[in-house]
């Protein structure tokens, strides 16, 4: 079965419910990027792995990528696999110190998070790409400053981050703000 490899292309907030969205962009075709509704702290997870916070005690994804390592386990890859009845569904690949490759069922939005911690591609199955993507057209990325709402407890931090910086393509803010609300219908909801 066909897979296109991704990246995160940014998360974005969905301007009628305020929910986040993870934007997937296609690495194949950069004009091709799969928006999967997701959860608040999920989100927070993903922003600030890609700003860089660092905390003195590791928070949920990297505390999993600790006990991946530990026990010599390597995140080979996670699949956005399938979507049925506007939910999506992820797969993480592991491959054991013996050389087994296990397959865990998981939420995009966690797949992703572990996925960006071990350094290991992010794919989308070819039936989920076709149902859920949206083309768009110039990609020519700017800087938007935004704030993080949900700031770890007192003493939990290295030091205390300014605003995070989200890179957003413009044409990403574009199709956010022209979306309509049967737009939502098309790609669905990931369950929380």
């Amino acid at each position: 079965m066909k897979t296109y490899e991704v990246e995160v292309w940014g998360i974005a907030i969905d301007p009628f419910n305020q929910s986040p969205i993870v934007v997937l962009k296609n690495k194949e075709n950069p004009k091709e990027v799969l928006p999967i509704w997701i959860g608040h702290p999920e989100a927070s997870g993903i922003m600030m792995f890609l700003n860089g916070v660092d905390f003195v005690r590791p928070l949920t994804y990297d505390l999993v990528k600790n006990i991946l390592d530990n026990l010599n386990v390597e995140v080979e890859k996670v699949e956005i696999s399938d979507l049925r009845e506007g939910t999506y569904y992820a797969t993480i690949y592991l491959r054991t110190a013996e050389g087994d490759l296990k397959t865990i069922d998981a939420r995009p939005s966690d797949a992703i998070n572990i996925a960006l911690r071990a350094g290991a591609p992010i794919y989308v199955a070819d039936h989920v790409m076709n149902s859920g993507k949206v083309v768009i057209d110039e990609i020519a990325p700017v800087n938007v400053e935004v704030s993080q709402d949900n700031q770890p407890k007192e003493g939990e931090k290295e030091e205390k981050p300014k605003e995070e910086k989200e890179v957003i393509d413009e044409d990403l803010k574009r199709w956010i703000e022209n979306l309509k609300p049967e737009d939502f219908q098309k790609f669905g909801k990931e369950n929380h």
